[in-house]
């Protein structure tokens, strides 16, 4: 599982971070608001039961269909339930959760799960990977679906997650009090092993609509990030921000590897 902050708004790339310009704090906000708003609204299926086999902890509370949750889910129509009670669900990294996040999923087989997951006053901290959303919470809803493939924790094992938050779901930036509202739009993220070791994640925008102070933006393109064993990473892709028909701000991957923001147009302090 992921967690912690990657590159942050200090850069990073294949030099391992020395030497890159300041990445910009607004623009990395947009493109992980909906990997921020995922994770929180699967927080159920990611941080306690990511294998099928649902953990026990003190500080969250598990049900199924309304009992207590089985040490392992089951495939078929049922309604998956987490309450987290200001709960540490990574000790290394320090993710906090507070609050329920629900997800009422089919499946024949749980390698290929659809979920209309739902949170309600998801506070989380420390969930963001790039950029500085350290303290934010979720409302709203979704549809989910995650696909895997390959034998669990093996070389082999890949997995692809398609998110599309339902307009009018929100993300509510603790430390600025800023929200951003979801218009539309899918969030795609896939990971798995690259050629020469690591963990390659593959990110993919499809029309996601994010609107804040007023002003609806629109992400789309693609993000290739390897995370080398030897503790570097790289990035190749560009992700593309616009508003109204105009090209705001980019991220992307420049000729070393190294992740790069280009803002071009104003962009709401998030």
């Amino acid at each position: 599982m992921d967690g912690g902050v990657d590159a942050g708004v200090d850069g990073g790339g294949c030099d391992g971070g020395a030497s890159v310009p300041r990445l910009d704090a607004s623009a990395l906000r947009l493109y992980e608001s909906a990997s921020v708003h995922a994770t929180l609204a699967t927080s159920q299926h990611y941080y306690m039961a990511y294998d099928d086999q649902v953990w026990s902890w003190d500080c969250a509370q598990m049900s199924l269909d309304g009992a207590p949750a089985p040490s392992k889910l089951p495939t078929g129509s049922h309604t998956f339930t987490a309450s987290f009670h200001r709960c540490y669900v990574d000790l290394l990294v320090g993710t906090w959760l507070d609050g329920t996040a629900s997800s009422a999923y089919t499946a024949t087989d749980l390698d290929d799960l659809t979920a209309q997951v739902s949170v309600n006053s998801m506070r989380g901290k420390l969930v963001a990977l790039r950029s500085d959303l350290f303290d934010v919470t979720a409302d709203g809803s979704g549809t989910w679906r995650r696909v895997r493939t390959g034998t669990p924790w093996t070389t082999s094992w890949a997995e692809t997650t398609t998110y599309s938050p339902t307009t009018g779901s929100t993300l509510t930036n603790n430390s600025t009090t800023n929200v951003a509202t979801f218009g539309g739009g899918s969030y795609t993220r896939s990971w798995g092993p690259p050629p020469a070791g690591g963990v390659a994640v593959h990110e993919a925008f499809d029309g996601l609509a994010v609107a804040v102070s007023g002003t609806s933006y629109s992400l789309n393109g693609t993000m290739d990030t390897v995370y080398w064993n030897s503790g570097t990473r790289s990035y190749t892709g560009e992700i593309r921000i616009t508003s109204n028909g105009t090209l705001v701000a980019r991220i992307h991957g420049d000729a070393s590897g190294a992740l790069r923001t280009d803002v071009l147009g104003p962009l709401p302090s998030f």
